[in-house]
């Protein structure tokens, strides 16, 4: 997954983009890229109109009475100096000459990212945790202010701003970063690799945790992380803490569980209250991390690792993660995936029969869905996730993605306790269906070719490269009695 945003992507963010989620981390900006559209805005900012009424008093809406707040409240966790996103919005002379493009942005549901969707084909069982889609009255005042020509209006009557959105995880315990650098070239036309990192949390004693946030050191590079509880410390020897080309797994045949998952566009991962994830003394911690050469000159990557929060107090649930689908647990229900070629509305589907380790499990145990997660590429456009009832058949929606967009992922979290999200019971099927466009109509398939040199679209199969496919459902699992 590079981290290329298309080009009206980067322009609003939202509150609930960072690590997770949000945009990424908040703090991955550059000092020159603030200079430089400080410099745009600065000269640009002479042309922002300040239209009054008639009356001499100032049109509403206008900046500092109705559009300050809402930008700060919505856009800032990206957009602002030293941010992820390519310019701020900090100000009436930085955000007055984007006034258009706000507003069409922001009609048009491109900004602020947000892609779990309500459709025909979804009404989603329960709502998500940092919803960052903008009410219609929000949309409409960006409007109204864009078409009056975006007034500034008068600073003395400024309405308070709300603090700017904080992208990083609360409360941290401890912070870990990679030993040793990496530098990451191509190497003619591989763009992809796949390096582990060991990482010492440290504890003395078992702890659980309640908050994971990934620290991706050089987003340019870091296409997507997997995190890994290496139970019995296997890969305390690597040089350097590192193990470069492990594949797409842990990197040690010793015991491991996936604990989580870090893709762009990530916010930090918090399961619910009550629920932890296990980690003894004595474990480390191995990202699988994901890197895609820019294909210019080499990146360096120093700074890669994870802020962990945790407790000494055991949770009434447990948490896990799980990959379903290609590649995860589950059966394919279409062959092998494979998209030919010029194939437009190509689908995958998979379904995962819920089990523990491929064995059934009593209905006296608790097992608690509380967050899913899209993963594909680039020749990918759309992904549904539902749960057919074991006994009814009845079917709930868990995610719809009807406009996938690879630069802007993350894991949905429910915004409900753990007892009352959604139960997975021993029998019940988990379906996925993902949707492909393999023709040169798909924007992200010709940025994808054109980083190998290629033109025209080529058969595409399962595989780790972005110009490979996937069709993964992450799901994070808490667990009681089991």
């Amino acid at each position: 997954m590079s981290r290329r945003p298309s080009t009206l992507l980067p322009l609003l963010c939202s509150l609930a983009l960072s690590f997770a989620l949000a945009c990424g981390d908040a703090g991955s900006g550059t000092n020159s890229d603030g200079e430089t559209s400080e410099t745009s805005e600065t000269s640009e900012s002479s042309s922002a109109p300040t239209s009054e009424s008639e009356t001499g008093v100032a049109a509403r809406p206008n900046w500092h009475e109705d559009v300050a707040p809402l930008v700060a409240e919505h856009c800032q966790g990206c957009h602002k100096t030293g941010g992820i996103a390519p310019f701020s919005l900090e100000s009436y002379a930085a955000a007055g000459p984007w006034a258009s493009v706000i507003a069409d942005v922001t009609e048009a549901g491109e900004m602020p990212p947000w892609h779990a969707l309500a459709t025909d084909q979804c009404a989603p069982a329960l709502p998500y945790k940092h919803d960052a889609q903008l009410s219609p009255e929000i949309i409409a005042t960006l409007r109204d202010w864009s078409e009056l020509g975006a007034p500034e209006g008068d600073p003395a009557l400024a309405a308070p701003l709300p603090a700017p959105p904080d992208l990083n995880l609360a409360d941290l315990t401890v912070t870990d970063t990679m030993d040793s650098p990496l530098t990451i070239a191509a190497e003619g036309s591989t763009l992809d690799f796949f390096h582990c990192l060991s990482i010492d949390p440290g504890n003395t004693e078992t702890v659980y945790l309640t908050g994971i946030q990934t620290i991706p050191g050089n987003p340019a590079i870091v296409h997507h992380v997997l995190t890994y509880v290496d139970e019995t410390a296997a890969s305390a020897d690597w040089p350097g803490g590192v193990k470069e080309d492990c594949g797409g797994g842990a990197g040690v045949s010793a015991p491991t569980t996936l604990i989580g998952a870090w893709v762009p566009g990530g916010l930090p991962m918090e399961p619910p209250a009550n629920t932890g994830i296990t980690l003894a003394p004595g474990s480390r911690l191995i990202m699988n991390v994901h890197y895609h050469a820019t294909g210019g000159e080499p990146e360096t990557d120093s700074g890669t690792g994870l802020g962990l929060r945790w407790t000494t107090e055991t949770p009434t649930y447990q948490s896990i993660f799980r990959l379903l689908g290609a590649p995860g647990d589950g059966d394919s229900l279409t062959g092998p995936l494979m998209i030919p070629a010029g194939a437009s509305g190509h689908v995958e589907e998979y379904e995962w029969i819920v089990s523990a380790n491929g064995q059934p499990f009593p209905d006296t145990v608790d097992v608690r869905m509380w967050s899913i997660a899209a993963h594909m590429h680039k020749v990918a456009v759309d992904m549904r996730v539902w749960l057919e009832d074991r006994d009814t058949g009845d079917e709930t929606c868990l995610l719809h993605v009807p406009t996938w967009d690879f630069n802007w992922q993350r894991i949905y979290e429910y915004d409900v306790g753990i007892q009352d999200t959604v139960r997975l019971r021993a029998g019940d099927k988990l379906r996925i269906r993902c949707e492909y466009d393999n023709t040169l109509a798909n924007p992200s398939l010709v940025e994808a070719l054109a980083e190998i040199g290629e033109d025209a679209p080529i058969d595409v199969q399962q595989g780790e490269g972005t110009l490979d496919e996937m069709c993964v459902a992450a799901i994070g699992v808490g667990f009681n009695g089991l």
